[in-house]
């Protein structure tokens, strides 16, 4: 419950992204057992290292902003990026480049 309001809180600064980023998105929000600290996960189309930099350096800002969730603490923000996205982006890659090798290729069908 908590993770989805942090995202909803969050999601129009991850909008003021720079443009170089391309679309930025928040994939995963979690939230330590003790409310402690909260890991969002990002995606961007490009650059992601520079929208990462760019929350992290609004850190402070985002952090006064769950104040109003009437927290006991207001838990500390981690960014990262989401590594899934790009593992999944590269096997699409690899599974392009084989198939262009190959084109037709079906030796992989089953037999009768």
């Amino acid at each position: 419950m908590l993770a989805s309001v942090i995202r909803a809180r969050l999601s129009p600064v991850i909008r003021e992204c720079p443009p170089e980023c391309g679309i930025v998105s928040i994939t995963e929000v979690t939230v330590s057992p003790e409310y402690s600290l909260v890991t969002i996960f990002l995606s961007a189309l490009s650059h992601p290292q520079a929208a990462l930099a760019f929350l992290t350096a609004r850190k402070k800002e985002l952090r006064s902003q769950l104040h109003s969730l009437n927290l006991r603490r207001v838990p500390e923000l981690r960014f990262l990026i989401d590594q899934r996205t790009m593992r999944g982006d590269r096997i699409d890659q690899l599974l392009r480049e084989e198939e262009q090798r190959h084109p037709g290729d079906t030796s992989e069908e089953t037999q009768d």
